[in-house]
């Protein structure tokens, strides 16, 4: 979606899903006016069946008509399970919130009352065997080693909860952005290291025992905005969405999500990234 186009909003760090055979992108929003991230106080969401073709729902959660949450709201994520989608939320940049709803779109419900664990930029991975999980970076939290690495926990089988401890996983320090996601059995960690997309590569969801495999960088320097990303697989193609704060007439702080076809190596290891978008 573009600026000019009717009901346009400014959509950044976009976690992108696949539901019945459907992706949907849920985004936290920048305001149009926005010069910092205090703003940021809500959520919305893009569909589309087709990559082409999108359905702009506008904004779908106001987590701040809680009494509990308030503050900076920064990068969500959602997940299913069992007949529910749960929408996993920041407020006050680390304390995470969830809504619950039947319908992947809405409407929400609080699924909790207060904050179920704290992390940044949170996103949550329901492997094969239905056993959830999740992820994000202790940035802004003293959760676990001296520094920012990539952080691992298990959810219980009721979605707000953390069953057991947070785990470190990486050796290499990440700034933000974690996102995990699964293929041929390999598990993906990526995130913001300086102003580039970096990935790990490991056997396990939580390589605790010995960390999980840094592989390198998979785009260039991007200081445009900071690097927030999410990959997904749809119609047997994947794709690796981020965002630009250099279109749209944005700024740093007014991004536009974006995405790209993402390959693969023979080795599973991922090609770098070609940004295709002309400003």
């Amino acid at each position: 979606m573009k600026l000019g186009e009717k009901n346009f909003m400014y959509a950044a760090d976009p976690s992108a899903e696949v539901f019945n055979n459907k992706v949907y992108v849920y985004c936290s929003h920048d305001q149009d006016t926005a010069v910092g991230y205090s703003t940021m106080q809500d959520y919305l969401v893009l569909e589309t069946e087709d990559m082409k073709n999108w359905v702009n729902h506008g904004v779908v959660l106001k987590p701040r008509e809680y009494n509990w949450a308030h503050g900076q709201m920064n990068a969500p994520d959602v997940a299913y399970k069992d007949g529910w989608y749960y929408f996993y939320f920041p407020y006050d940049k680390t304390h995470i919130g969830v809504a619950k709803s039947r319908s992947p779109i809405g409407p929400w419900e609080e699924a909790v009352s207060d904050k179920i664990t704290t992390i940044f930029d949170p996103t949550v991975f329901v492997d094969d065997d239905g056993q959830a999980y999740i992820y994000g970076s202790d940035s802004k939290v003293n959760i676990g080693d001296k520094g920012r690495h990539v952080m691992g926990a298990k959810l219980k089988d009721n979605m707000i909860e953390l069953d057991g401890p947070w785990y470190r996983l990486s050796e290499e320090q990440v700034n933000e952005a974690v996102h995990c996601f699964k293929r041929n059995g390999n598990y993906y960690f990526m995130g913001r290291k300086g102003w580039r997309t970096g990935y790990w590569m490991s056997d396990s969801p939580l390589p605790t025992k010995n960390y999980a495999k840094f592989m390198g960088y998979i785009t260039k320097e991007q200081k445009d905005a900071p690097v927030h990303m999410s990959a997904i697989e749809f119609k047997n193609d994947w794709y690796f969405f981020y965002q630009r704060g250099d279109v749209n007439e944005g700024t740093f702080h007014r991004r536009s999500a974006c995405f790209e076809k993402m390959n693969f190596n023979g080795d599973g290891t991922i090609q770098e990234i070609e940004y295709t978008l002309n400003n």
